[in-house]
């Protein structure tokens, strides 16, 4: 019998609504990978596609060859999802279509307006969604992301070692998901890392690579000393959260680990912002003094910084931008962006509650750069902020300053790689559109640039199909709405109220086909 064939693809689009991919982005993602693992390579036929990295997903012949699709991505894709299933069934009407991610654990009863399977479950479910449509008999003897079907690379790696996390932010997708942090087998790691072949930098992309017991930590930085020894990789970098830091031995067993540098959500310098966030581990040590005994440690520390409208002042920001900026012993941070209050966070219910959230809110506002939410500003204040954010913030002239003292403070205490990530926040501070993945032709300055304003934000070439389709799919065209004129939550999200306003966050969902319980 012919193998199955399956194409899996991660969606995407840019906040700035992008029309083309940006491979250079760190990191990337590798669900693709990931789910290509759980499957035996002798059972299937398999080819992945990440838009995030290439742009817009337009290859035809690619879904006119697949007969199942899988759709994977975070909360923004969902429009994406509904756009290239559309595009498949039209040149494809066979095609059996499954999506995954946080979107089928917070709208599971919306999905299934749109989707074959929705898959509320973790990677391991591919197999069991692969045996529902073809029959048992396609999982991997060991799972194993598939590496070799990514693009070759000899600079960095990615690898997992734990997921989930055991924090609750406010504002976090992880809090949404609620879902326990579970720390993976060493074996498993030592594999992941042996398939990926030699790699300048292997990059951790858990959530929280410190999480689980502090045993088991050290048991993972004895293993990567042993394999750095063996010279695996040129060095590692992960994501921690900001109790790592309140003991100088873990920065100490890092370094001689092989570990590059880490990033940490910062988010804030306000103790009051990081309260409201929740953000208790953040609060042991001033987050400065964090930054500076990293960077002292000969370790690069990247961070971003989370602007709530809501609860802060534009003055109150500016004051705090200028504070970095004037401090050379800390990096610049790596990005900006507003708090996202996203569905099935303790953010979305306290603002849906508090009547903060603007009306005729889609999901594709929930970028980070526009405004979702009534600020305490005045709104005109806001949108300026906004777009000064998309074209700079800080001034050049001073990021330039900062970047020169940064450097000469620390040329011999970071290594090579280290300190060009270390000074690359100053280029992306300077022009953060070219950090982004496109403005979909559109040009600042011009009639249709961007308003910055949810509800009123223009959609894109992406919203209008490639290719004749169907009447019965031009819905899939249509924004997904989260509020309604009111500002009240939509009716499309009404089902589904249950998981999105939960005090605790998401809620595990069974996977269905047309109704029908996936086992």
């Amino acid at each position: 019998m012919a193998k199955p064939r399956i194409l899996i693809l991660n969606c995407y689009s840019d906040n700035h609504r992008g029309a083309r991919g940006n491979p250079w982005i760190v990191p990337q993602s590798i669900v693709p990978a990931v789910l290509a693992g759980m499957l035996d390579p002798a059972r299937v036929e398999i080819r992945l596609a990440c838009e995030f990295r290439n742009g817009p997903f337009e290859d035809l012949r690619a879904l006119q060859w697949a007969d199942l699709l899988v759709l994977s991505g975070l909360n923004p894709s969902f429009d994406r999802m509904k756009q290239v299933t559309a595009h498949a069934r039209a040149v494809n009407p066979g095609i059996v279509v499954a999506m995954g991610g946080p979107l089928a654990r917070m709208l599971p009863n919306l999905s299934r307006r749109y989707f074959d399977y929705v898959c509320g479950d973790d990677a391991e479910q591919m197999v069991s969604l692969v045996d529902a449509v073809f029959g048992p008999g396609h999982a991997a003897e060991v799972p194993m992301p598939r590496h070799d079907l990514l693009p070759a690379s000899r600079i960095i790696g990615y690898v997992e070692s734990s997921r989930n996390c055991n924090f609750r932010c406010s504002f976090c997708a992880m809090t949404a998901e609620d879902r326990a942090f579970m720390a993976y087998d060493l074996d498993d790691i030592r594999r992941q890392i042996d398939a990926l072949g030699y790699r300048q930098c292997v990059m951790f992309l858990d959530q929280n690579f410190f999480g689980g017991p502090r045993s088991y930590f050290a048991a993972r930085m004895a293993l990567l000393k042993e394999l750095f020894e063996q010279g695996k990789f040129g060095g590692w970098a992960a994501l921690v959260t900001a109790d790592f830091f309140a003991s100088a031995d873990n920065l100490a067993r890092a370094r001689e680990s092989g570990c590059i540098g880490f990033f940490s959500g910062v988010e804030s310098f306000s103790r009051v912002q990081l309260t409201a966030f929740n953000k208790k581990q953040n609060l042991l040590q001033p987050q400065e003094e964090i930054i500076q005994s990293c960077l002292e440690a000969g370790l690069v520390f990247h961070y971003g910084l989370i602007f709530d409208l809501v609860e802060q002042r534009i003055d109150e920001l500016l004051a705090e931008t200028d504070f970095i900026v004037a401090n050379p012993r800390i990096t610049l941070p790596s990005f900006l962006g507003f708090a996202i209050p996203m569905l099935g966070t303790p953010l979305f219910g306290t603002r849906l509650r508090e009547g903060l959230l603007l009306p005729n809110l889609r999901l594709r506002d929930m970028d980070g750069r526009s405004l979702v939410c009534r600020p305490v500003d005045p709104i005109e204040k806001a949108i300026a902020f906004a777009a000064l954010m998309d074209s700079g913030l800080l001034a050049k002239r001073k990021v330039a300053m900062h970047a020169w003292r940064f450097f000469r403070r620390y040329r011999t205490t970071l290594s090579g790689w280290g300190l060009l990530s270390g000074l690359a926040n100053a280029w992306a501070m300077s022009y953060p559109r070219l950090g982004s993945n496109g403005r979909d032709g559109i040009r600042p300055g011009r009639e249709g640039c961007r308003s910055y304003l949810g509800g009123s934000e223009a959609l894109g070439s992406l919203y209008r199909p490639r290719i004749r389709i169907p009447e019965r799919y031009h819905g899939h065209f249509e924004p997904l709405c989260v509020t309604d004129a009111d500002g009240e939550l939509h009716d499309d999200l009404i089902d589904d109220a249950a998981s999105l306003l939960r005090p605790s966050g998401g809620v595990a969902t069974i996977p269905t086909y047309n109704g029908v319980a996936v086992p």
